[in-house]
């Protein structure tokens, strides 16, 4: 139901980038109480000859986080946690203390500590910017009607018997998403 983009310019593995989806369905599920089968997530790596980002008036490399999501009343305290939460992650996954990383952050003694993820533009593994946007006013996931925010669980009761026949037909994420619910109950 939510779109998280992930724009990045340092360089992010495999496992980076599915250590980052993952916490962020876990974060939106739990915060939200969604089905991750309905959380999206892309990456999208900038380089030299894609678009660059100008801060400023000037061309900087940067990372940011783009959450689309549905408009919900009363959802400031909500959204100030996913922000933070999201810094969190991209601190934890995409900024690791690594050589093989080129050990991201500040010298101390024999070793390194992670950064604080303050976000310096001149931090090129920083994140740079979180914005989220509840600009998801309608839409289908799967070819389900998506729910009005907040209204999950009425919407899940009402279409469970087609998540279900799915599920027995072999999709496995609507596999997964009766058994989230049914875990719930």
């Amino acid at each position: 139901m939510p779109l998280y983009e992930i724009h990045y310019s340092c360089p992010l593995s495999t496992a980076q980038q599915q250590a980052l989806a993952t916490g962020i369905t876990t974060l939106h599920c739990t915060t939200f109480s969604a089905p991750s089968a309905f959380v999206n997530i892309t990456f999208h790596p900038t380089s030299i000859i894609s678009p660059q980002i100008y801060v400023g008036g000037h061309s900087k490399r940067t990372n940011y986080i783009l959450g689309h999501l549905r408009p919900r009343p009363n959802n400031a305290s909500k959204q100030a946690h996913i922000v933070s939460t999201l810094t969190s992650l991209w601190n934890e996954h995409a900024r690791p203390v690594d050589s093989v990383l080129g050990q991201v952050g500040e010298k101390v003694g024999l070793g390194y500590k992670a950064k604080s993820g303050d976000g310096r533009l001149d931090d090129e593994r920083a994140l740079h910017n979180v914005f989220l946007m509840e600009d998801i006013v309608a839409g289908a996931e799967q070819g389900f009607a998506l729910p009005v925010a907040g209204k999950d669980s009425e919407w899940a009761q009402s279409n469970m018997a087609e998540f279900e026949k799915r599920a027995a037909d072999g999709d496995e994420s609507m596999r997964s998403l009766v058994r989230e619910y049914k875990a719930k109950l």
